[in-house]
């Protein structure tokens, strides 16, 4: 009789247990519903502005409006690609004729080698500018009249 009656009172304490954990879990449930509702809402709110985008005349169902952005946007992908493609071309066997078309030299443009440039480089940058006075400058030579005098 004992053995029934310390059974009969775990039984009690599990129940008990188990009704602690139920309402706390349906606490944690209806905490969930309350927040699956506003993601439903925020969901609703996004797939119409979507389709405000897509399809402002269209259809509204969520299926029609995902998959009207799906085309858009791979049309826009398309879009992309052959308005960037000439920017992306290389020139194929260009002659040097071709070549010297988009050549520096040709639009006034010289590139230095660059060990010319070790000297500008440790340079402060403020001498790069700045006139060179040469013996056979105006502004070097004594006898040069100036018209400001």
């Amino acid at each position: 009789m004992e053995f029934s009656r310390d059974a009969g009172m775990m039984m009690e304490n599990k129940r008990n247990v188990c009704s602690l954990g139920e309402s706390s879990i349906k606490r944690h449930k209806s905490d969930l519903s309350f927040s699956s509702k506003e993601r439903k809402d925020k969901v609703g709110e996004r797939i119409s502005a979507l389709q405000q985008i897509v399809s402002p005349y269209g259809k509204t169902d969520t299926a029609s409006v995902l998959l009207d952005a799906m085309h858009y946007i791979e049309f826009l992908h398309e879009q992309v690609k052959v308005l960037s493609a000439p920017y992306l071309q290389t020139v194929p066997d260009a002659t040097q004729e071709e070549l010297e078309q988009y050549s520096l030299r040709n639009r006034g443009l010289c590139l230095v080698p660059m060990e010319n440039t070790v000297g500008v480089a440790q340079s402060n940058g403020a001498d790069i500018w700045a006139p060179v006075k040469t013996p056979l400058s105006p502004a070097f030579s004594v006898t040069s009249q100036s018209p400001f005098r």
